[in-house]
């Protein structure tokens, strides 16, 4: 009996970490991958609803992190933040390059 629920929870716990890894990896359907192209332009820019589920995923690893670090994993918690923060940096020096060029 005893090996049968040792068994058991070492499925669950393997199922609990696949899942875990699911949510912190971005997905690579064609929904998130995708971008459009209009016949005027041959740029290709991401849609609304790609920059917004791009959003979303940010705010999940940023979650993830935190119930990291409140788990005691410091290193996986500290490495998440620095690459959000190096994330929300290039934004910001992006966000300033677009400025410059409505000038």
């Amino acid at each position: 009996m005893k090996t049968t629920k040792l068994e058991t929870n070492a499925r669950i716990g393997k199922a609990l970490r696949v899942r875990r890894q699911a949510r912190l990896g971005l997905p690579t359907g064609p929904s998130l991958l995708s971008l459009t192209r209009t016949e005027r332009s041959r740029i290709q820019w991401p849609t609304g609803q790609e920059l917004q589920d791009v959003s979303k995923h940010l705010a999940r690893i940023s979650r993830e992190g935190r119930r990291c670090e409140l788990a005691g994993d410091y290193f996986n918690s500290g490495d998440l933040a620095y690459q959000l923060q190096e994330v929300i940096r290039v934004t910001g020096e992006l966000l300033k390059k677009s400025q410059r060029t409505r000038s």
